[in-house]
């Protein structure tokens, strides 16, 4: 039995829980694509999901990364755009992909860069779209209109940046802490 579910989040963490916790209800994550989730009927709690933002990789490198986690007991669930969902049984204990601080900050810095660089390619796009072309033609109130979505589009962008940053500082003065 397979189901269906459209949810769109800003916050990469929250969407992890949630598929964890259709996961401990018996719906089992089988693929994603920008807000749609199929899951397929299992049994309650018996895997564990994470979810990773992998870029920057070559086809090889992937290939031996991917290699890597299926030899530590993880699968490879689905890939899309960038982000990839994995899951371990959950008999196997714990399931962490990032286990020392350093390494979390690291993340969350290639994360933050690459929502940085959406932030301002919509910000720019939508300030040039909204103050070069806005004249009364047709052609100029679309041109507008795409502006202000692209603008809409970053200030979307900024919530996760802020959550980013946010989470990078506390792990930061958590690792000064300890040092």
């Amino acid at each position: 039995m397979k189901k269906v579910k459209f949810r769109f989040y800003l916050d990469f963490e929250k969407e992890e829980k949630w598929i964890n916790e259709m996961a401990q209800s018996g719906w089992h994550l089988e693929k994603f694509l920008l807000g749609r989730f199929t899951f397929t009927k299992g049994e309650p709690g018996d895997s564990i999901y994470r979810n990773e933002f992998i870029t920057g990789m070559s086809d090889l490198e992937k290939k031996e990364y991917f290699e890597f986690l299926k030899d530590s007991g993880i699968t490879i669930v689905h890939e899309s755009g960038g982000w990839v969902y994995m899951k371990k049984a959950a008999a196997e204990g714990p399931f962490d992909i990032y286990t020392d601080t350093k390494s979390k900050i690291d993340y969350y810095k290639r994360i933050l860069n690459f929502f940085l660089i959406l932030f301002f390619v919509n910000l720019s796009l939508g300030i040039s779209n909204v103050s070069l072309f806005t004249d009364n033609s047709s052609m100029g109130i679309a041109n507008a209109s795409i502006g202000l979505i692209n603008i809409a589009v970053a200030l979307l962008i900024a919530v996760p940046i802020v959550k980013i940053i946010k989470r990078k500082r506390g792990l930061q003065e958590e690792q000064q802490f300890f040092e």
